[in-house]
């Protein structure tokens, strides 16, 4: 499995896969709008509702290590997804 799509086992240090290491410190600093960036690329092809954006727009301001754990989770629910479809699986449930 790509490291990218791996459970989260510690905190998250960055917005960006693979989330957990950063060389060289602790945190990146990565403003709201990147952190926004991030979560509207995990959702990428999904059609977003105003309601939604105001969603997203929220979850951005929350710290680094939250909304990077709802990016991996977005990322790896959507990998697991495709490869169900491409399984022949169907609808995830």
């Amino acid at each position: 499995m790509r490291q990218s799509l791996a459970p989260l086992e510690r905190e998250p240090v960055s917005v960006h896969a693979p989330f957990v290491s950063y060389p060289g410190g602790q945190y990146r600093h990565e403003p709201a709008e990147e952190r926004r960036t991030a979560l509207l690329a995990a959702l990428d092809g999904v059609q977003l509702g105003a309601y939604d954006e105001r969603i997203v727009q929220w979850l951005a301001g929350w710290d680094v290590p939250v909304v990077a754990a709802i990016v991996s989770l977005l990322r790896r629910a959507r990998h697991t997804a495709a490869q169900q479809a491409h399984r022949g699986g169907g609808e995830p449930r």
